[in-house]
Order: structure tokens, then C-alpha cells, then sequence
């Protein structure tokens, strides 16, 4: 099972292995849907929690262009733009509903062309690129074991036995992630 640090060490290196697919990582050539959902399989396959996980499936992407959340694809092809809107909707599905997605997407899926959506969804796939190294590299920090100004709550969990170190860690991540969930729902709903 491990000790607190053994875990803590783990942590590290998985957040080493996070994959952060760059724009010039996507092919720039229109892909049928068998050769999306390997790319995204392979790209994202560190985010899988167990090794039967899928990333993304064929049923996946027709509800998301059924949702309106992706564009249809062109003569069965998806696009660059195609690619970069399926890796934000993997990351969003988790925390948003296909309804809230599509309401952020909207101001993206709703330009007045086919070249000012590629250009509005590169330059905020871009943005979502940094913003996914920036949290990288706090996530990492906050698993540091000296960065205690980073993590205040290391002090808490310090005080708990190692089982119950454990435990704690897993529920602070939890009220953390949930913490986050509600206030992106919060901005979503008053800004969107």
C-alpha cells in the first residue's frame, strides 16, 4: 500500500507523466474517426485510471456533435480544430455537463466561418495549453514536501497516523476538486 511519502512520491511522478498534448503534437491532416479515437488514446492514455478505460469512443463523438458541442465532421474527416475541441471536452466532461460545455463553447461554435472558428479555437486551445502547464506545475508543488506555504494543509495532515494520512489526503483532494467544480459552475452560470 505504501507509507504517506511513498504516496506523495507517487503522486509526483504521475503528474510528471501528465500528458500535455502542444498544438504542433496534432496532425495537421483530417482524420477519420478510428484514427481520433487512437490519437486520443494514445495521447491521453495517462489520464486512464485502469488499462480497460476508454479516452474517447466513436459513441462519444457522434453525442458530442449531436450536442452541439463539436462540428459535424467534413465528409467524415475531423480537422486539427476537431482534435482540440475533443481534448478540451475530455478534460471538461469530468467536472462540466454536456450542457455547460456547449454553452461555453458556444461563442467558439457559433462564429461566422469555418476559418474564425479555427482561429478562435487555436487561440483558446492555446490558452488552455498554458493554463494545463501552469496548474502542472502548482499540483507538483503542492506535492513537494517544502513548499509548505504552497500546501498549508500538510501541516494538518502531519498530525494523523499513516493510515489516517492516507485517507485525509484523498478527502483533501476531494474538497478541493469539488471546491472548484462549484465555482466553475458558479462563473459558467453568471458569466455564459
Amino acid at each position: 500500500m505504501g507509507t504517506f511519502a511513498e504516496i506523495i512520491d507517487n503522486f509526483q511522478q504521475k503528474i510528471d507523466a501528465i500528458t500535455v498534448i502542444e498544438i504542433q503534437d496534432i496532425p495537421n491532416i483530417d482524420l477519420y474517426m478510428d484514427q481520433v479515437t487512437t490519437f486520443m488514446e494514445h495521447s491521453l492514455h495517462p489520464y486512464k485510471r485502469t488499462v480497460d478505460t476508454k479516452i474517447l469512443t466513436k459513441t462519444m463523438i457522434n453525442n458530442y456533435t449531436k450536442a452541439k458541442i463539436l462540428p459535424p465532421p467534413v465528409k467524415k474527416k475531423y480537422s486539427r480544430m476537431h482534435i482540440m475541441l475533443l481534448i478540451m471536452i475530455f478534460h471538461l466532461k469530468t467536472v462540466l455537463s454536456i450542457k455547460d460545455i456547449a454553452t461555453l463553447f458556444h461563442s467558439i461554435l457559433m462564429t461566422d466561418s469555418t476559418e474564425n472558428m479555427y482561429q478562435r479555437t487555436t487561440e483558446i486551445y492555446a490558452g488552455f495549453v498554458a493554463l494545463q502547464k501552469a496548474t502542472r506545475a502548482y499540483i507538483k508543488a503542492s506535492a513537494s514536501e517544502t513548499q509548505t506555504d504552497v500546501y498549508p494543509e500538510k501541516a494538518l495532515l502531519s498530525e494523523y497516523d499513516e493510515e489516517t494520512k492516507k485517507i485525509m489526503l484523498v478527502l483533501l483532494l476531494a474538497i478541493r476538486a469539488n471546491a472548484e467544480k462549484y465555482l466553475t459552475e458558479r462563473v459558467l452560470d453568471l458569466y455564459f
